[in-house]
């Protein structure tokens, strides 16, 4: 699995540099999305107030440098199928950035009564849950929120104090941990989970195997550990042929699987989804080759939330002595 960390931070350190470069512009990409809004060069040119023939020419550039059209120009303008996938991802981070731009939406009302809690499994039952309900129970004064969020915004969370503990399975390399100062202890395991329609031709198997899923289509959440989930597997996919058809979605756990069962595709999930109940759906195992998930809480030693550190206290006590603390 190190091979495809190193793949990802090969992949990220070369769109670092398209960036720095200049290759990869956010000016492009706003642009990119007025043209998607109106569906025309010169009214995008009109709303931005730049040359219809320079936003042509940026945009121009940067489908020759992520190697897809983004938009087709023959009888007016309309985005392609590539395009409309990539848009939808470059919409959120623009998102994002107006989010930044407005810190004191982030900031909490006093950081004693309230903790931040950063989630990327279910916690509608099993370890999460029961951890959550006691800490509510012993700490009624504080104010506990909880979130989805990706990998990647976990790590930078953590590190401004905008989230105070994470709950993952997806801890970064040592050198990152000790870089952001991160503090990780091991939890809880859970097994990964493929959740299918139960008009799907394997739903009356007690168990599937990475072979059955093959010729599925993936449907994968770009919020939580869905990414994450579905590069664990890829190895053992590609062992049974082609690599998979795979679906990013921006939508919430239970439209996900509601879309699963509308499209009999699959959708990789860990045991702690069972606890919730979607009509139509059934979780399976994943037998011949299994894969194990372990829970990690992630924080900064640098925060000194009290609320934080009674949780640290709570968490000590219920860990399961199963799980290996080496890292």
């Amino acid at each position: 699995m190190g091979s495809h960390q190193n793949d990802a931070q090969t992949d990220r350190n070369l769109l670092f540099r398209l960036i720095v470069s200049g290759q990869i512009s956010l000016t492009s990409l706003v642009e990119a999305l007025a043209v998607a809004e109106h569906r025309n060069f010169r009214k995008a040119g009109e709303t931005l107030r730049i040359s219809q023939s320079a936003i042509s020419n940026r945009i121009a550039t940067l489908e020759d440098i992520i190697g897809f059209r983004l938009f087709e120009r023959r009888n007016g303008v309309h985005v392609t199928y590539e395009g409309q996938q990539f848009l939808s991802v470059i919409n959120e981070a623009v998102s994002l950035i107006d989010l930044a731009l407005r810190p004191t939406r982030l900031l909490p009302v006093t950081t004693e009564s309230r903790l931040m809690v950063g989630v990327q499994s279910s916690s509608a039952g099993g370890f999460l849950r029961n951890i959550l309900d006691r800490f509510v129970k012993y700490s009624p004064y504080v104010r506990l929120v909880s979130g989805e969020f990706a990998p990647d915004l976990l790590i930078s969370g953590l590190r401004r104090r905008e989230i105070d503990i994470a709950f993952t399975p997806d801890i970064p390399p040592r050198r990152t941990l000790a870089h952001d100062i991160l503090c990780v202890m091991p939890l809880w395991t859970e097994t990964m989970m493929a959740a299918l329609s139960e008009h799907d031709r394997l739903a009356m198997q007690e168990a599937v195997t990475w072979n059955d899923l093959a010729d599925h289509t993936f449907l994968v959440r770009r919020e939580g550990m869905g990414s994450w989930l579905m590069a664990q597997a890829l190895p053992y996919l590609e062992q049974h042929g082609a690599p998979p058809r795979i679906e990013h979605m921006i939508v919430g756990r239970d439209t996900l699987l509601t879309d699963v069962v509308r499209r009999r595709a699959v959708a990789l999930t860990s045991a702690a989804t069972t606890s919730l109940s979607v009509p139509g759906v059934r979780l399976l195992p994943l037998a011949g080759d299994p894969i194990t998930l372990t829970f990690h809480a992630l924080w900064s030693r640098q925060n000194h939330n009290p609320a934080l550190q009674t949780l640290l206290k709570l968490v000590r006590t219920v860990k399961d002595p199963n799980v290996s603390d080496a890292i």
